[in-house]
Formats: C-alpha cells, sequence, structure tokens
C-alpha cells in the first residue's frame, strides 16, 4: 500500500506540492501522507465543491479575527482576513464601500425592477462576509425585505452565522451550479466580482440562477469588460497585479484584443467577456436591460438583466 501510495505521489507532487517534501512525509507516516493528499487534492474548489472548514476530520468552531463596531452602526465588522480583501485594515472604508453599493443595487431594482408589492426577496451570490448584504438591514427592517446569502467561502458563511442576526438566511454553497432554493423563488439576485471567477460553468451557472428567480426578477452582477482590461493594464506595475496570478496577456496588451478569456483557478479573478460579447453569450439565457460602465470605486462593469416572463 505504502509502496503504491510513493508511486502515484511521486508523479503528482513534482507539479504540484514539492517531491521532497512529499517524500519526507511518506516516511514519517501515512497519515501526515494522506492529510496533505485530501488538503492539496481533495480539498475543493478545484474539483467542484466549496471550501470549508473542516481540511481535516475533526472541525472545531472556528476562532475569527476580533471584529470592531462603530456606534452608528448595528452591526459588527469583520477585520483582517475575515474581510476577504475588501478593505480589512480600514473598517469605515469597508463600510463606505459596502453602502455605495447597497444603494447602486437598490437604486437599480427601483429603475429596472417591479418593487410595487413593497417587499423584496434578494439573494446576495457571493456574499462573503456579509460587506453588502448587511446593509440591507434597513429594507428588511422598513418594508420587510428577505434577505439571503450565499458563498463558497465556508469561512465567511460561519463569520456571519456568529455576527449577524436571522434574518439573514445564509449557506455555504458549491463552485458546482447548483443552489438550494425553489423555482421563482428571487425578485433580485446580485453579485459582486463572481462571474469575474467563474471560468467553468458560467452557462450553467446562469441557467441556475434563471431558475431561482421569479419570472421577471432581476440578475445583477459585475464583470470583467474592456475597462477592467485597461485598469490591469495601467496597474501593470502594481503589486496587487505582479503577484496576483494574473496573466501576463491581460498586463501586456493595453486594449482587450479577444472576445473573451478565461485564465487560471477560481482564486483568480481573470474571465473577460467584450460588452458587445457579453451581450450575446447572457442574451441567451435573460433579457439584457443594460450594462452599465464602472462606478466610483470598482473597474467593473455591471450587467443587468431580466428573467421573461414568459
Amino acid at each position: 500500500m505504502l509502496g503504491q501510495m510513493k508511486s502515484w505521489i511521486r508523479g503528482r507532487a513534482r507539479r504540484m506540492l514539492g517531491f521532497d517534501e512529499i517524500m519526507a512525509a511518506v516516511h514519517d507516516n501515512q497519515e501526515k501522507v494522506m492529510t496533505m493528499v485530501r488538503r492539496e487534492y481533495t480539498v475543493m474548489p478545484r474539483f467542484g465543491f466549496h471550501q470549508p472548514l473542516d481540511y481535516l476530520d475533526l472541525t472545531l468552531p472556528y476562532e475569527f479575527q476580533p471584529a470592531t463596531s462603530r456606534c452608528y452602526l448595528d452591526l459588527p465588522i469583520p477585520t483582517g482576513r475575515d474581510c476577504y480583501g475588501y478593505s480589512p485594515d480600514e473598517p469605515d472604508e469597508y463600510i463606505t464601500w459596502g453602502k455605495h453599493d447597497h444603494d447602486l443595487i437598490v437604486k437599480a431594482i427601483r429603475d429596472y425592477g417591479n418593487t410595487s408589492s413593497g417587499s423584496v426577496k434578494i439573494l446576495d451570490f457571493g456574499c462573503s462576509s456579509g460587506r453588502v448584504l448587511r446593509h440591507f438591514l434597513a429594507e428588511y427592517k422598513q418594508n420587510e425585505w428577505q434577505l439571503f446569502g450565499c458563498d463558497i467561502q465556508a469561512h465567511a458563511i460561519e463569520w456571519m452565522r456568529t455576527h449577524f442576526p436571522q434574518c439573514f438566511q445564509i449557506t455555504t454553497s458549491s463552485v458546482l451550479p447548483h443552489l438550494p432554493f425553489e423555482d421563482n423563488s428571487f425578485d433580485c439576485i446580485y453579485g459582486f466580482s463572481v462571474f469575474t471567477h467563474i471560468k467553468y460553468l458560467w452557462d450553467a451557472w446562469l441557467l441556475e440562477l434563471k431558475r431561482v428567480l421569479k419570472p421577471g426578477g432581476l440578475l445583477i452582477q459585475t464583470i470583467h469588460a474592456e475597462a477592467a482590461w485597461r485598469h490591469y493594464y495601467e496597474n501593470r506595475e502594481q503589486g496587487w497585479v505582479k503577484n496576483g496570478y494574473h496573466t501576463p496577456r491581460v498586463y501586456n496588451v493595453p486594449q482587450m484584443d479577444v472576445n473573451y478569456l478565461y485564465y487560471g483557478d477560481i482564486s483568480v479573478s481573470q474571465v473577460f467577456w467584450k460588452k458587445d460579447i457579453a451581450r450575446q453569450f447572457w442574451g441567451r439565457y435573460f433579457d439584457i436591460l443594460d450594462i452599465l460602465p464602472p462606478p466610483e470605486h470598482s473597474f467593473q462593469d455591471w450587467i443587468i438583466c431580466r428573467k421573461s416572463s414568459s
């Protein structure tokens, strides 16, 4: 058994984990080897599930970074790694950024949607630790909006489960195109920098989102288009570009010169469509109402779609 394991690992390790590290682990004990194998080859999202807390056999309550607060807010603010890259050291900027995006979503719902019934059922698709969803607490209190969120990051969902009240109905989801919601459930589904990561099965995901939207419901998502490509190029000397595992094709070519580009693993946001191509591709599944240019604080376009009522 150990000999077979050595042979299998030898071929894979040279590319993935480092041959010397693996072989040292083999000689130590099989349990250490299997821990490394589970972490590298069976921990998702590489093979299709969520990014779980339970890398090992035993799962215990997670120790989060200390949350902070502001006297004018009802909800605590994540810090450090619990912010998932959104202003981890600047709580006030984190709140301002999330509130800005919340206001744009509310405006889009009013401009393009139907809110005559008062209450709106929304889904934050890729909610992280509630950066935007938290700001809909006012709509919940005033107009009984129903607030849902999902993310493949189990850590982020667990943070919300620990710090937010139960009116936030949240769940860990999968990178495979499946959501645990009934057909025709939501008035609006929005997401920030999610389809910028979905290299595979983006079309199946659109169909899944269409399934859980009500007829006439809105899909609001951000995408990388020509403006994002230019932004990467113009900032190609910045550390976040150089060290971000981005393809040189993007930051070596000033203008987007292909109809679309998909690159890298799910952790790298490197999916680009030209706006006209996005209209064409997404238009197979939704009525495309508009593609808005990047708002303040962003370099991603907003694509606004409607599920046909027929």
